[in-house]
């Protein structure tokens, strides 16, 4: 009865015919070997896995046979490493210098030595690679918040453009080597094991903080204290992005590297050379709810996938071969206030996330998706909802706007199977007259059952935070036996000033010992539970407390060195006046019960503090004047790697003598990694908006 109608019965006529027509025409190209090619890329071009050229640009390549080499996409689908320039003749290049020097020359001066605005090309790797397809996506559409406008030249007349500042650029690495494209389309899927292992793999760096247990080390013994004066610059990338800071902790498998650049961008390097090979923009709504920039501090790699959290709060899987998108799944609602800001934990066949929004009031979690197709396996709640254990520890009303957010990368035991994630404050932070109670799971750890998502424990570090004082520092586990005893340990140097170890099977507390100067609590008592100092609570009328609302340390990595014992702490030593207010709620706006201000007398003061892992106790210190500490990494070379404002710094792992320092010309927040290729170990940070690789 529904194809009764005449008119719908001969439309649907002449759509099978249509179809007919089309399937058999793809049919007859694909037996066509001159078509073939054409037809593939196509395809290639449908599901995605040419993410950085258009329809449109396919079509104008396409035009004229295929002096472009659009036949290399089949084999590599990367028009970085495909595209070649067809307008390269010496009359070809004479005529791009005459465009350049009427279209380029005020920026970029003369010959390209660097003008009033633009900088010097020759022997340069720009910003965004120096292949042919780069320099022409370049000078096509320019680059946004940048003095470089999209060109209004005949597309010819680009490609000429193209060929001589490709000329001017000769020295610099390009990627435009098809060894290299053969090489990333052939890298090896990396396996859960390969991640258990990490820690003893000199050559890569397969997750956030360099293996499960949070100790970003490396047992990379080439830089030792001996050399390590010799390190200079190989490579680096300048960008212009969103964000004062680059907050990236790369990722590097196989001698690739991958990194994320705000506001969220993913980029696949040569780990080598710095070389671009692929990149993947999100495209973000036009408004979003972040309280602290557009940041975001890396991914996470399993199989042959890469995870990113975006600012809009989704999780997208990438081809770590091409940057195409897998799969794309909502994990909170951005007008909510929800965001992603740090890397994905990936182990086993999950993909586990928290998520950022506590200022908004968003309630907190840690999500776990099927890594395979983005499915939700578990989702545990840090805010209880009414009727759960620990909702009795709150107002009934505040569980609707709790917090506890859990935006930090938490660590995983694979013995155990359990999950460890550091959880944020309550929301409103500052005013605790309307949220009466311990507020859990705010400030504390949860132990999640890796599975199920199931809590095992919790331990509450600051009870009912009036001061913000998020307890999403980096976990750290390690083991001792004493007497023939093997222990589980689970150390945290947290933002309120104390230094916490705990039984990672239990939850059980054992130690808090004090590293920085604070003011709010007068002990922490047997069972790891703060005595608070009354005159400390923060009032309508201001109160000043030790450590300020920025920590004394913070997201800032530590890192755990089982050759010394000892772990690193970035510390910053400062005040703060903090105040109350009524908050009123609106979702997606900011709901403060507050303000802070840091004060400045006495001066902030940063410091790398070496901590005895197991009692806390301090044994040396590099102070630095400077508001500023970056996060850290130690190697078995006997070395700390860290940022001081705008210094990156080697130091002595036993004694914190300074060994080395270089000014990088940004301040420096996000943490270092390093790596070997070829035998050549090889160290790299983010400093201001610039990524910085170092070797001997």
């Amino acid at each position: 009865m529904f194809f009764g109608n005449r008119r719908t019965r001969t439309i649907l006529a002449i759509l099978g015919i249509l179809i007919v027509v089309i399937v058999g025409s793809v049919v007859g190209a694909l037996s066509i070997p001159r078509y073939r090619w054409r037809v593939r890329i196509v395809q290639l071009k449908a599901t995605g896995s040419l993410p950085d050229l258009t329809w449109k640009e396919l079509y104008h390549l396409n035009r004229h046979g295929d002096p472009f080499n659009l036949k290399g996409l089949v084999a590599v689908p990367s028009p970085y490493l495909a595209v070649k320039n067809p307008f390269v003749s010496d009359e070809d290049i004479s005529t791009g210098e005459r465009l350049f020097q009427s279209n380029c020359s005020f920026c970029h001066g003369g010959n390209g030595v660097g003008g009033r605005s633009g900088p010097a090309l020759k022997q340069r790797q720009l910003l965004s690679g120096t292949s042919d397809w780069a320099l022409f996506k370049t000078v096509s559409n320019g680059i946004a918040g940048t003095g470089m406008p999209p060109s209004s030249l005949p597309e010819n007349d680009r490609w000429k453009l193209v060929a001589y500042v490709k000329s001017l650029t000769q020295g610099a690495e390009t990627h435009s080597d098809l060894r290299l494209a053969s090489r990333i389309a052939g890298i090896a899927p990396v396996r859960f094991e390969d991640i258990v292992a990490s820690e003893q793999d000199t050559h890569q760096w397969l997750t956030y903080s360099g293996s499960y247990d949070g100790h970003r080390f490396s047992s990379n013994d080439q830089i030792t204290t001996r050399n390590v004066s010799n390190l200079r610059l190989i490579w680096m990338h300048q960008y212009s992005t969103s964000e004062a800071l680059i907050e990236t902790s790369p990722v590097v498998v196989d001698g690739f590297m991958f990194i994320t650049v705000p506001p969220n961008r993913v980029e696949a390097l040569d780990a080598k050379s710095g070389a671009l090979i692929w990149s993947y923009d999100r495209k973000l709504p036009q408004h979003l709810s972040t309280c602290c920039g557009f940041v975001n501090r890396g991914v996470a790699v399993l199989g042959h996938a890469l995870y990113l959290g975006t600012l809009d709060a989704h999780l997208v899987a990438l081809d770590i071969r091409t940057g195409a998108l897998i799969w794309d799944v909502e994990i909170g609602d951005y007008k909510q206030g929800y965001s992603i800001t740090s890397a994905p934990l990936a182990f086993k066949s999950l993909v586990v996330t928290g998520v950022a929004g506590g200022e908004f009031g968003a309630c907190g979690f840690v999500d776990a998706r099927d890594a395979a197709t983005g499915k939700e396996i578990w989702r545990f709640n840090t805010i209880p909802k009414p009727g759960q254990p620990g909702a009795e520890t709150w107002e009934k009303d505040a569980l609707k706007t709790g917090g506890g957010p859990t935006w930090l990368t938490g660590t995983f035991d694979h013995d155990l199977n359990l999950v460890y994630w550091p959880v944020g404050n309550p929301s409103p932070n500052y005013e605790g007259d309307s949220r009466h109670g311990d507020n859990l799971y705010t400030d504390s750890v949860v132990a999640l059952d890796a599975d199920r998502g199931t809590l095992h424990w919790y331990f509450q570090f600051t009870p009912h935070d009036q001061f913000d004082w998020d307890a999403t520092e980096i976990l750290i586990s390690f083991d001792r036996t004493v007497d023939g005893k093997h222990e589980r340990l689970l150390g945290q140097a947290n933002r309120n000033a104390f230094y916490y170890l705990l039984d990672r099977d239990t939850g059980h507390f054992l130690i808090a010992r004090q590293f920085a100067k604070q003011t709010w609590a007068k002990e922490i008592d047997s069972h790891g539970r703060p005595v608070m100092n009354p005159g400390a609570i923060p009032k309508p009328e201001g109160s000043t407390v030790f450590p300020s609302v920025a920590g004394a340390t913070n997201w800032m990595s530590p890192s755990y060195s089982p050759v010394t014992g000892l772990i690193y702490v970035p510390v910053t030593e400062a005040g703060g006046n903090f105040s109350t207010a009524t908050p009123s709620y609106h979702p997606g706006d900011f709901f403060l019960g507050g303000a802070s201000q840091i004060i400045t007398n006495p001066p902030e003061e940063s410091a790398v503090r070496a901590l005895d892992a197991l009692t806390g106790e301090m044994r040396w210190e590099y102070k630095y004047t400077s508001w500023n500490v970056g996060g850290l990494l130690s190697t078995k070379g006997g070395l700390v790697f860290g940022g001081l404002g705008q210094l990156f710094l080697a130091l002595d792992a036993q004694t914190g003598r300074e060994l080395w320092r270089v000014d990088t010309g940004g301040t420096i927040k996000a943490a270092p990694v390093t790596y070997s290729i070829d035998g050549k170990q090889y160290v790299t940070i983010a400093a201001g908006q610039d990524l910085f690789t170092f070797a001997e």
